[in-house]
């Protein structure tokens, strides 16, 4: 799926932000792959910037052509965690998804992804995923949330185009098996970071204790309250305390 439409760029302000630019393109269809050596403008969830050295880590954008419902997008975050979970399982790690957008190995953030949409009706006709995913780096910002590498958790340095490739070929896997209507939610829900355990979290003004239970059918978070009460957040209403 992804083996003939590929950009690679050395430095660009964002690849998601490259790959939407051509949406009026020929090149804007399934299978589009957009790479680059650094990103001047990285972007994470809620406008958080990507930190990455230049050359050091994995910075690419798919696209393909969902067409799903927009009340199922969530089922296009499943897909792509789960082909990074698969992916560091190959090398040996075992990892965690920080649900919607990043992946954790040992409560450390490895990668983090970023998926725009384009729709037509109530129909998503093409999905833009971006990845971030940390691969030779050995030192980071200091984040509230610790970043890590496979560099760092291996002790040993890896080829990023391998590491790409693994990828590529994990999600394409995955996208056909959504296709053709497999479910993968419940592989989603035994690798969901702190599920079952008692977490404390923030939402607006007010932080409270709760077990996360599994996710909604929209792709809302089920949080289990202190009085026994399942509430259900938006990811930007949200915030794990650590």
């Amino acid at each position: 799926m992804f083996t003939k439409n590929h950009i690679k760029l050395e430095t660009i302000n964002s690849t998601n932000d490259y790959a939407l630019s051509l949406k009026d393109s020929l090149v804007f269809k399934e299978g589009l792959v957009v790479t680059a050596s650094y990103q001047s403008g990285g972007n994470g969830q809620r406008g958080k910037a990507w930190e990455s050295n230049a050359n050091e880590n994995l910075l690419l954008s798919v696209v393909i052509e969902p067409k799903l419902k927009l009340d199922v997008q969530f089922l296009i975050s499943i897909v792509v965690a789960l082909s990074v979970c698969d992916l560091l399982k190959s090398l040996g790690i075992e990892a965690e998804i920080k649900w919607p957008n990043d992946i954790l190995v040992a409560k450390q953030k490895i990668a983090g992804i970023l998926i725009q949409n384009k729709v037509q009706g109530n129909y998503i006709t093409h999905s833009v995923i971006g990845l971030g995913f940390n691969v030779n780096q050995l030192v980071f910002k200091d984040y509230s949330l610790k970043a890590t590498s496979l560099r760092l958790q291996q002790n040993k340095e890896y080829e990023v185009l391998e590491i790409q490739e693994q990828f590529l070929s994990f999600l394409s896997e995955r996208l056909k098996r959504l296709k053709v209507g497999e479910n993968q939610e419940n592989e989603c829900l035994n690798s969901l970071f702190l599920k079952d355990k008692p977490a404390a979290f923030g939402s607006g003004n007010k932080q409270f204790m709760g077990i996360i239970k599994g996710v909604s059918e929209s792709g809302k978070l089920l949080i289990k309250l202190e009085d026994d009460s399942i509430a259900a957040f938006e990811n930007q209403q949200v915030k794990y305390l650590f």
